[in-house]
């Protein structure tokens, strides 16, 4: 007789054990479930609530042009076409999930009792399953995720409800359309798209049972993490499929030696994520968040696809270009190749795009180049890549296993990438339709991944010189020309104690003697702008800006010409769109209109619109602006065939640069600084660090047709124009130097002809022009300022 272990002797032991105390095991059960489900009936939920229960929907946006953009929702949920399982599915489902399916009625007891026996011989009794189809529904419909022995007699007595309330073709549909399938993917049509590239009823049996594999951990089998235990999971499924019968045996074969096949997981570089969000609060203020995340509300926006990408790229370019002058600040992270090949979390989603950023590892060092891995592919750095660096070759700043953000070549076929890092620096680009008040394109920071904060509407900074021409327009409306001529010298103004304490001074530490209000505002003036506002009255200007717009608190003090209010930048675009306008303000927006699931009009826009300023007077501000843009501080976009108006901005200690300016039909604003306030840079005025983002999206705008080459601003009625000496304001005779065409109010043109002894004025220093100076009656300065120039003029004789 052949001799038995001891092992073999426990095994036995244990079998006739366990055969012994099953049906202890089934009646203890039992009486349990028995208990707990008396408690459970009691506070259980009326599964025919599901007949009429809609799932969450998403909440679309769409651009101008009717083109979706962005969406919204608690749940990414698609359902099944025309309410039907794809034969394939439901044969996966049933072979992995529950073979009984289509006889049990919601419970299937033969599986719970192998769950139990399986978990009490492996130790595990809060593993559980053994759930159907049914009770995995009602689960995901009714229940906690929490692995107690109570939810899953709960989940029993439910399962059974819905299966008396319920066809078991209606139970499958449900669950194909409820269940999480990973990356944000609720339902089986949805896991479908994202994984596959098509619907539900185009999958093959592969492709099915992939999706079926998922369900059972999809935070762990993940396609793009995790491919090998997706891929074991899969072939699983398949198995049981064939065991089924479902498929042959050429099928099985067939479908086991395929890859996964899944799409890439392209990186979602959603379009106007900042402009979405700011619709979505201003949706959710109105109607609630369940409204927004979950009853598909249909909003149509005013965003622009075209001029929205133009800002996002502009200011991409422009951070980086500025961020290149600050130098290489070093690697943003380090692999260890003894923990195997490198995979970087970032590679889940790569973008090979041309001009795409992605994160790339070092792999090795070589003279006077650098192996660069991203994703599966590998590139090369060469010295011409990096030349912003001034390092040199790639050896002097990055090592083996060093990881940095690197751009991919234009040029599909090159290997050669250019080495970036992402900027410290934020910005600002928005563009308004001036006639409607539409905001076409809007972004508020560098990356909406890195940071919500929507620097477009959140943010208040100071604007600097770009508050000027609101000074100028109260001053135009107090009668002043743009001939008038002011004394650019020094001077002291009342501050907050009433005490001659504030003392503005130009951008260059010099100034400029008598000046006409056009080359005040073109040159960007301090002194000048400061005793404007002292002449027309701090009251005025406030009720200018007012009018145009601004809502922001601005401080009565002297220094409100300089742009000290903190502003918020859609406020400012408004105000000069205003001006673009022929002085009628038009408050932005963003919506157009909100409609239902259902197609029902919820609401929609109404234009709010009121007179800023008389048209004469906007148009005669507007050709001052102009001359910004031709002789002043914005001439870097004098070349452009079309006409544009616009004015920098520079703060104290260049914290915040500025460039404002309009087309005949859009406002554009660029903006660039630090979150917290900081020096940008040495002498980073408005039109060095904000100016280059704004000429790159207007050179954008002519070359995809949302500018129009050859456009003109529209003169009201009621103007005239004469030809007036740059420098005095007075009317040019033949032969005078720098002559410009100005525009007046009709009656207020200058009589007065540039002669031979204003010439030698002019020609004198600015501090020897004061005694030549004789102000209009209007001009004359207030007793409450102490000008300074005789002083001066004493000290120079």
């Amino acid at each position: 007789m052949p001799s038995v272990s001891r092992s073999a002797k426990l095994s036995l032991a244990s079998r006739v054990w366990l055969k012994r105390l099953i049906p202890l095991l089934a009646f203890a059960f039992l009486g349990a479930a028995v208990g707990v489900g008396f408690a459970a009936v009691i506070n259980m939920p009326r599964v025919e609530s599901i007949a009429d229960f809609k799932p969450g929907r998403i909440t679309q946006l769409y651009d101008y042009k009717g083109e979706l953009f962005a969406s919204f929702a608690k749940e990414r949920r698609v359902l099944l076409k025309d309410g039907q399982v794809p034969e394939l599915i439901q044969q996966a489902l049933l072979a992995a999930e529950d073979r009984n399916f289509l006889q049990h009625g919601g419970v299937d007891a033969e599986g719970v009792l192998r769950a139990v026996i399986r978990n009490l011989t492996s130790h595990r009794a809060t593993a559980f399953g053994g759930s159907t189809i049914t009770m995995q529904l009602a689960r995901r419909l009714f229940l906690s995720p929490k692995k107690l022995w109570r939810r899953k007699i709960e989940e029993a007595l439910l399962a059974v409800e819905l299966e008396k309330n319920f066809s078991k073709e209606q139970i499958l549909r449900l669950y194909c359309d409820f269940m999480f399938l990973g990356h944000g993917n609720y339902g089986m049509e949805a896991a479908a798209r994202s994984y596959f590239g098509k619907s539900a009823a185009e999958l093959d049996a592969a492709e099915a049972a992939s999706l079926v594999g998922i369900l059972q951990r999809p935070s762990d089998y993940s396609p793009y993490r995790r491919p090998d235990l997706v891929l074991n999971r899969r072939n699983y499924v398949l198995h049981r499929m064939r065991e089924e019968n479902f498929i042959d045996q050429e099928t099985l074969e067939r479908a086991v030696a395929k890859s996964l096949g899944v799409k890439k997981l392209h990186r979602n570089r959603q379009l106007a994520p900042y402009f979405a969000e700011d619709v979505r609060k201003s949706v959710e203020a109105r109607y609630g968040s369940q409204a927004v995340f979950e009853r598909g509300l249909q909003i149509s926006t005013t965003l622009d696809p075209l001029i929205q990408s133009a800002a996002e790229e502009a200011l991409r370019r422009g951070l980086s270009a500025l961020d290149h002058r600050k130098g290489w600040r070093g690697a943003v992270g380090k692999v260890d190749f003894d923990q195997g090949p490198p995979l970087l979390a970032s590679w889940i989603s790569v973008d090979f795009s041309p001009g795409a950023w992605n994160e790339g590892v070092v792999l090795a060092i070589e003279d006077g180049s650098a192996k660069i891995q991203i994703g599966e592919r590998s590139y090369v750095l060469l010295a011409s890549g990096m030349k912003w660096t001034k390092r040199g070759r790639p050896g002097k700043i990055l090592k083996r296993g060093d990881v940095a953000w690197f751009r991919i070549p234009n040029d599909p076929e090159s290997i050669e990438l250019h080495l970036e890092q992402n900027p410290e620096l934020e910005g600002v680009v928005l563009v308004l339709e001036s006639a409607t008040g539409a905001v076409r394109a809007m972004v508020g920071g560098w990356s909406y991944d890195d940071s919500q904060f929507n620097r477009a509407t959140q943010a208040k900074r100071q604007v600097g010189s770009a508050f000027k021409p609101l000074v100028y327009g109260a001053a135009l409306e107090s009668g002043f020309t743009a001939a008038d001529t002011f004394f650019d010298g020094p001077a002291a103004f009342p501050g907050p104690t009433n005490e001659l304490t504030y003392s503005p001074r130009n951008y260059y530490l010099n100034y400029y003697g008598i000046t006409t209000m056009r080359r005040a505002l073109e040159l960007s003036m301090n002194v000048t702008a400061v005793k404007v506002l002292d002449l027309v009255g701090v009251e005025r200007v406030i009720d200018f800006a007012r009018r145009s717009g601004i809502e922001s608190d601005l401080p009565p003090f002297p220094s409100l010409a300089l742009g000290v209010a903190d502003l918020s930048p859609l406020e400012l675009a408004a105000a000069y769109a205003a001006l673009s306008n022929q002085g009628v303000f038009v408050k932005p927006y963003l919506i157009e209109r909100i409609k239902s699931s259902d197609g029902s009009v919820l609401e929609e826009h109404a234009t709010q619109a009121r007179k800023s300023t008389e048209p004469e007077i906007a148009f005669i501000l507007t050709s001052l602006l102009e001359g910004v843009i031709d002789r002043g501080t914005g001439a870097a976009v004098k070349d452009f065939d079309l006409d544009l108006a616009g004015k920098t901005g520079t703060t104290d200690n260049y914290s915040d640069a500025w460039f404002v300016g309009y087309s005949p039909r859009y406002t554009m604003l660029t903006w660039v600084g630090y979150d917290l306030k900081k020096k940008i840079g040495r002498n980073m005025t408005g039109a060095e660090a904000a100016l280059p983002i704004w000429k790159q999206l207007v050179s954008a705008g002519l070359r995809d047709g949302w500018l129009t080459a050859g456009e003109r601003f529209s003169e009201p009625p009621g103007l005239s124009t004469q030809d007036v000496e740059y420098f005095s304001g007075l009317v040019a005779r033949p032969g005078a130097e720098k002559v410009v065409r100005e525009i007046f109010i009709q009656g207020t043109e200058p009589v007065i002809q540039y002669s031979a002894e204003w010439e030698a004025v002019f020609a004198l220093p600015w501090y020897q022009q004061r005694s030549h100076y004789v102000p209009k009656a209007r001009e004359r300065m207030p007793e409450d300022v102490q000008d300074w120039t005789e002083i001066l003029e004493g000290w120079a004789e």
